[in-house]
């Protein structure tokens, strides 16, 4: 329910697209409407983005791509891919045909995608819910087509959001430790990681992509 095309002004020359289930963007007209007829100031509901188009498709699907081409979206264009909340929620496979899909455009255009990640530890936490994982996305990535990636735990400076205060918090007693540790050596628990994405391509770069399993 991503409301980045009304809330966020740096969108002006951007054209969005949303790509989610058909039922889920019906939910979501719905809402919206109410939410207009309930307000004085129809302005709040005013788009900032240049324009925004959703695309009803299941990313699971081999043709998720055909169709937002269809619905207008030029990959030669520079384009920020936002996955938030859903890669590990999918079958390894299917994960890694998106990304690469995404990791495709680095040939056409400048790239830069968005996203978080789960470890291994994480997706214990419910396995019949979180299937994919990386461990590494920093080396993933790149195997895949993108030159440069950064990435944040939550807790860390670019990371914080002000939640974070109690040294003993879940997050802060993990992100200083090395990714090589599978358990805290204090207590014990599960080192669980969500790792927050940047990742960059254009058709400049030179990678050599390999295939990862």
């Amino acid at each position: 329910m991503d409301t980045r095309a009304y809330r966020l002004e740096c969108l002006k020359e951007s054209d969005v697209y949303e790509i989610d289930f058909p039922e889920v963007m019906q939910m979501k007209d719905t809402l919206l409407e109410a939410a207009m007829a309930s307000i004085n100031d129809l302005s709040a509901l005013t788009l900032s983005s240049k324009s925004l188009t959703r695309v009803a498709a299941d990313i699971r699907d081999k043709d998720w791509f055909k169709k937002l081409e269809e619905s207008g979206f030029k990959p030669e264009k520079s384009t920020v891919w936002i996955l938030e909340g859903i890669i590990y929620y999918l079958p390894h496979s299917q994960a890694m045909g998106v990304l690469k899909t995404i990791a495709d455009n680095c040939r056409i255009t400048q790239t830069v995608l968005l996203a978080d990640f789960m470890n291994k530890q994480s997706t214990a936490l419910s396995a019949s819910n979180y299937h994919f994982y990386s461990d590494w996305p920093d080396h993933l990535l790149p195997s895949l087509g993108f030159a440069d990636v950064k990435l944040s735990q939550i807790g860390d400076p670019d990371a914080d959001y002000g939640l974070f205060h109690d040294p003993h918090n879940l997050f802060n007693k993990v992100r200083g430790l090395p990714r090589s540790i599978q358990i805290h050596p204090d207590d014990g628990t599960p080192c669980r990681r969500l790792y927050l994405v940047q990742a960059f391509g254009s058709p400049n770069q030179s990678i050599s992509r390999t295939d990862s399993s």
